[in-house]
């Protein structure tokens, strides 16, 4: 039971914390503009796949670290690798056993796989934690992946109204997205609450 609260834990706080600005949504400007939902809905899927998977070896690695001060040099260079290696294999495993899905995002699928969702999140999990536990690492990774594909849904469903609305010149296309999803994140943000300083 008391794993179970963990992996729930950190799914929430990866889920809403870690996407609550829509940082990470705007690396990958192409999908939500150009995408239909269930497109992003795939791909979010795939996201997600890959850095819960890669949070395993990750917190192996993260565990070297941590007793291996020397090496913490090399912190980034081996989430990297191992996002690169997740990757691949999840490349090749859609080619070999799902190749109907494989060829709808097969042209997208290279430039998604290795991005600041899935690099990011294994960094920022390795950081956070000073006695995480694998539960903890699947849990966040997972969240964040869930977190990031409903980001781009919002993001997507921004821009539709946005572009039959009568917006001044000046401030079409990212400026006025910028104006509609900070107004959407002060609104999350008041749902969470804001402690003011004493």
């Amino acid at each position: 039971m008391i794993l179970l609260s963990e992996l729930f834990s950190a799914f929430l706080t990866a889920l809403f914390l870690e996407n609550l600005l829509f940082a990470r949504a705007f690396d990958i400007p192409g999908l939500y503009q150009k995408h239909a939902p269930s497109q992003i809905l795939k791909i979010g899927a795939i996201l997600t796949g890959i850095v819960t998977v890669s949070a395993v070896p990750a917190y192996f690695f993260n565990k070297l670290l941590k007793e291996h001060a020397s090496l913490s040099a090399f912190s980034t260079l081996g989430f990297l690798c191992i996002n690169c290696i997740v990757f691949l294999c999840f490349y090749y495993a859609l080619d070999h056993f799902f190749p109907a899905f494989f060829e709808s995002v097969k042209k997208s699928l290279p430039f998604y796989g290795v991005n600041c969702v899935t690099l990011g999140t294994l960094l920022v999990t390795a950081r956070m934690s000073v006695s995480a536990k694998l539960i903890t690492f699947l849990g966040y990774s997972f969240g964040s992946g869930v977190g990031f594909t409903l980001a781009l849904l919002i993001i997507w469903s921004i821009r539709q109204p946005l572009s039959m609305s009568r917006i001044p010149k000046v401030f079409r296309g990212l400026p006025i997205t910028f104006i509609y999803l900070g107004i959407v994140s002060l609104a999350l943000f008041g749902l969470l609450g804001n402690q003011l300083p004493a």
